[in-house]
């Protein structure tokens, strides 16, 4: 009984304190996004083209040209007592050079998430591969933030 009162004045706060969440209408967004160049790592590169091709709408006066520069690195963090790495710092780094009717800027955005080594070499670049799309997931929602926040 105590947990429903408790879950029900905390929905209550939050519908009457006006929270409202930062990514809920970034898919209702009508941009034309054309990408212009792209350099750096072909993987990262081709993540954020196919993430960035969702958010295109072609009944827009909101154009913008970007061009894409992407640095992968795999770094190590800690080492077992044989000398192998056992944690990698996984770093995804990428400048978006955007040129608009009512923007012109240079966002450089950067995640980076700590890995545990597997045995498995297999199983470890694919989560590689997951961590990576996690990161162009965060990466592109703060550029169409930054869109959306500069076309209001």
């Amino acid at each position: 009984m105590i947990k429903k009162s408790f879950i029900l004045i905390y929905v209550i706060f939050l519908s009457g304190c006006g929270y409202q969440p930062i990514y809920q209408n970034l898919s209702n967004t009508d941009y034309n996004i054309l990408i212009k160049e792209v350099n750096g790592d072909r993987n990262i590169n081709n993540l954020l083209v196919s993430k960035l091709k969702n958010y295109n709408s072609n009944n827009t006066n909101k154009n913008y040209e970007i061009t894409i520069n992407s640095i992968y690195n795999k770094e190590i963090v800690a080492k077992d007592t044989t000398g192998a790495a056992s944690e990698y710092k996984i770093i995804v780094s990428v400048n978006f050079k955007i040129i608009g009717s009512k923007l012109n800027k240079d966002l450089n955005f950067t995640e980076d998430f700590n890995m545990k080594s597997l045995s498995d070499k297999l199983e470890e670049n694919d989560y590689e591969k997951n961590i990576k799309s996690t990161l162009i997931n965060s990466i592109t929602r703060k550029l169409i933030l930054e869109l959306s926040k500069n076309n209001d």
